[in-house]
Parts: C-alpha cells; sequence; structure tokens
C-alpha cells in the first residue's frame, strides 16, 4: 500500500458565515483507498452549548459522487461538534461515517459553520490514506428496513403501544451505544424506540443487528440545522441538512416523503432550539413535549394550541431527547420521559407511524403513565383522538376523556386554545363525560404540581415544581355545519 499525506490550511472568516452556512475543502485521491483518516483543528474552539467568545465548527464527508442539495448520493458521514477526528475504510467507520469503498476522485471535506466569531478561525485539516487496495464500486446506502413482521393484536387495552420518538447514541453527541439504548428501552417496557442521530444514519446498521422482535426499532434521523431540527422516522434514506431557508426545509421533507418517512417538527421552544423556518410546511407532526416538562414545553404546547386554532391539523408528539450515557443515568433527563402512546391494530414500525398520522396519539410524562384516551360524540355520530366530527351549529359535543393512574391530577379540557372545563381526578380509572361549545378543536390535559421529594438529586435546584403537564390527548377537530 502507498501512503497519501496532505495538510490544507485555510482562513474562515465571519463574512463567510453570512454567505453560506457550509464551506467545502476539497481534495483529491489519486488511487483508491483502504483507509481515510482525516482530522480538523481550528482556532479558539469553544462548547456548543456557548454563546459569543470563539468558534464552533461541524465536520462532514462527501465522496466523488458529490454535494448536490438536497440529499446526493456522496454523503458519507457527519460528526457535527462532537469529534474533531475520523476513519473510514470498506468494513469499519468512525460512528457517524459510513464505511464502504474508498474510490479514487475529489472528495469534499464540509465545514459547517455553527458559530464563527468576530476574529474569524483558522483551520488545520490532516489528512492520511492507504492507497492501492482495489475498492470497486461504491456501495449503495445502507438500509435498515421496515419490519416484515405484523403481530394482530387481540383485546383493545392491547392496542395502545408505548415508546420513544427521539433519542441519540455515539453514533452523534451521546457516549452510550446503540446495545446499551436498546438494552434500557427494553428494560423500561417500550414497545417501540425511534433511533433519531443527529444529520446521520449510520447507526441504522447497528439497530438492524439488535433487532429481535421484542421491540420495534424504527430507523430515524434528527435533520439538525442551525434554524431547527426535524425528526424523519421510518426510512433509512439520508435526508439532508444543509439548510437555511424554508424553501430549502421543505426540499428535505420532500425527499423524505418520497422515501416513505414520515417528519416532525421538533422542540419549537427556547433553547429547544427553536424553528425559525415556517410552521406551514408539510411536516406530520410536532413535538409538543421535549424531556421533562418544565424545560419550556409549555411554549411548544402553546405553540401547538396557537396553530390547532388557526385551523391547521396537525398531531402532537413526545421525545426525551435523550443522549444515551456510557454508564448509568445521571441527570434530570431519563428514556421515556416523555412517553408516546399510539394505537394500533397490529404491532409493527408501518401502524405506529400510521397512528401518528392519523393522530391516535396520547403523551404521558413516564412509561407508566397517567395517560389519556378522547372520544366526542354528536348525534350518531362519534370520533376518536385525531377524528373530525360533523357538528350542528350551536350544538354542544359530548366529550369523553378516560384516564388512567391519573388520581390526585387536574383534567383540563382545552376548546379552542380555553380551558372550558377542569376537574380532580378520583381513583386509577375514570370516564369522564362533558358537554363542550366549540368550533375548531378539543383536547385534554392532566395537570399538577410534582412532589419535590419525587424528583432525582440531579434536579436542578430552582426548578419550578408548579403545574407540570403529566398527559396530554391529541385534538378532536370540528366542522360547523
Amino acid at each position: 500500500m502507498t501512503p497519501f499525506r496532505l495538510l490544507l490550511c485555510g482562513h474562515i472568516a465571519s463574512a463567510d458565515k453570512v454567505r453560506s452556512d457550509y464551506v467545502y475543502i476539497p481534495f483529491d485521491l489519486p488511487q483508491p483507498a483502504h483507509r481515510l483518516y482525516i482530522r480538523c483543528d481550528y482556532s479558539d474552539p469553544m462548547s456548543s452549548d456557548r454563546i459569543d467568545g470563539g468558534n464552533v465548527i461541524d465536520l462532514g464527508l462527501f465522496d466523488p459522487r458529490g454535494t448536490v442539495f438536497p440529499g446526493t448520493a456522496g454523503f458519507r458521514g457527519w460528526s457535527g461538534s462532537a469529534r474533531r477526528e475520523f476513519s473510514i475504510s470498506r468494513t469499519n467507520a468512525t460512528p457517524g461515517y459510513l464505511p464502504g469503498p474508498l474510490p479514487k476522485g475529489r472528495y469534499q471535506i464540509v465545514l459547517g459553520l455553527y458559530r464563527i466569531w468576530a476574529k474569524g478561525a483558522d483551520y488545520e485539516i490532516a489528512i492520511e490514506a492507504e492507497l492501492g487496495t482495489d475498492s470497486g464500486d461504491v456501495l449503495p446506502p445502507i438500509s435498515l428496513g421496515l419490519s416484515k413482521e405484523e403481530t394482530k393484536l387481540s383485546s383493545s387495552e392491547e392496542h395502545w403501544l408505548r415508546g420513544d420518538f427521539q433519542c441519540h447514541t455515539f453514533h452523534s453527541d451521546a457516549k452510550g451505544s446503540p446495545a446499551q439504548l436498546v438494552d434500557k428501552a427494553r428494560s423500561l417496557g417500550l414497545d417501540f424506540l425511534a433511533v433519531t442521530d443527529h444529520n446521520t444514519v449510520s447507526h441504522h446498521r447497528d439497530l438492524a443487528g439488535l433487532d429481535n422482535g421484542r421491540l420495534l426499532l424504527i430507523p430515524g434521523q434528527e435533520v439538525t440545522t442551525y434554524y431547527g431540527h426535524m425528526n424523519v422516522w421510518g426510512t433509512s434514506r439520508w435526508c439532508d441538512f444543509r439548510c437555511r431557508t424554508t424553501h430549502d426545509m421543505q426540499a428535505i421533507i420532500n425527499l423524505a416523503h418520497g422515501a416513505g418517512g414520515v417528519c416532525s417538527i421538533n422542540h419549537p421552544k427556547e433553547r429547544g432550539p427553536a424553528w425559525e423556518y415556517s410552521f406551514e410546511l408539510d411536516v406530520d407532526a410536532l413535538e409538543v413535549w421535549q424531556g421533562p416538562w418544565p424545560y419550556h414545553n409549555s411554549q411548544s404546547l402553546a405553540r401547538w394550541d396557537q396553530l390547532l386554532n388557526n385551523g391547521r391539523r396537525l398531531p402532537g408528539v413526545g421525545g426525551s431527547d435523550y443522549h444515551c450515557p456510557a454508564a448509568e443515568d445521571v441527570g434530570f433527563l431519563r428514556l421515556g420521559q416523555p412517553t408516546t402512546w399510539v394505537k394500533a391494530d397490529t404491532r409493527s414500525v408501518t401502524a405506529v407511524l400510521s397512528a401518528v398520522q392519523r393522530g391516535r396519539v396520547s403523551l404521558s410524562a413516564s412509561p407508566t403513565g397517567p395517560r389519556l384516551d378522547l372520544q366526542a360524540t354528536s348525534g350518531s355520530e362519534q370520533v376518536e383522538m385525531g377524528g373530525v366530527l360533523r357538528v350542528a351549529n350551536g350544538a354542544p359535543v359530548e366529550v369523553t376523556t378516560t384516564v388512567w393512574s391519573g388520581h390526585g391530577r387536574v383534567l383540563h379540557l382545552i376548546a379552542d386554545g380555553e380551558v372550558v372545563a377542569e376537574q380532580t381526578i378520583v381513583g386509577d380509572e375514570a370516564s369522564i363525560i362533558t358537554l363542550v361549545h366549540a368550533e375548531r378543536y378539543v383536547r385534554a390535559e392532566l395537570v399538577g404540581d410534582v412532589d419535590p421529594a419525587t424528583l432525582p438529586p440531579e434536579s436542578p435546584a430552582d426548578l419550578d415544581v408548579r403545574d407540570w403537564r403529566w398527559a396530554l390527548s391529541n385534538p378532536i377537530y370540528f366542522i360547523r355545519r
């Protein structure tokens, strides 16, 4: 084998960030390579959690198939700011990157300009390769594929499947492996898990090896841009993230939908980070609850109510945004908090995602509940969560709320953005019928303070323990006639 070494140096000015969020650094491999190693260092690095005083530059790679937006076949991986070096060979790659042949030709190192301060950033990129191996054709994109097994569910209670729609491994910015994450999900009794590492699909191959039929593993990716995040579930097709405008984001959504994916806007709230694109994009759901309730989730919920009140029929989902640790859990954020429950007629990835699109979804603070279901009746017509009910002008709607494990919490019915009824729940299960006058929608939520003694020791000292949401239903929509 012939060694190959190259050192590339340059400067990125703050004006470069104004022009584009990404800078491409090309280099050529004169022969196919057995292994490729790249390291990027830059001046004045700082943590991505800070807002000034230095630079944050992300790292990725495209192979000779190109960089065309959106969704080029040339994508070979992304580190974000979690790593400054990576390697790729035919059979192995640093997490976040795709193994496979390394043909000769022009490669593009992509630098994501997350933060560039006024002084700019000097960078130094070291490239090493082992040349001379017959690389063959570039492998097609890896594919986990959806589970072909579908299990019929017999009783109505079994129709409820519980899971988590957002979590991360060491394929992006967590420390734990996919195997550790899956073990944690199984220990919690989850029925499904969507693993959504940032801007890559390299984790899908690991998930395929962990699928044993007891836990539905949903292929996912968190499309992580500098102006908002979006989950894509149900496809192993890599979906682009190099996006600055609403028009660009719609192109990514179209790409995901074309590959059979389901798209959900993530954490539209302060420090979410917030969603800066249009809310009128053609997404399938909105993450209205991310992580522990006091982490600004009231903002996401208020945004959802605003959209619903404006006539947007958009299902709400939850996701813990759990970053799996390499050891035992520490800190306040845990897997399955919140838990998303879906009502499905089969135990399959397809059925879970179909339930999301239809709004047959309920959210709870943990895998043990509490949880809600909602039905509405007008005349001889009855619909469930996510359904549309035709109602005569001026007529009330009979709303039935079923509550499990809600003792001591207060049930709120929200109609057209306002609390129209409330009742303290007594007992482990309750069914409450309420007459509601509403023009657009009704949804339910359980509200109550948290006992500080039940919080983990790592909880923030200034945590607001008042008026947490313990469960949320999805809406039922009305058409007045």
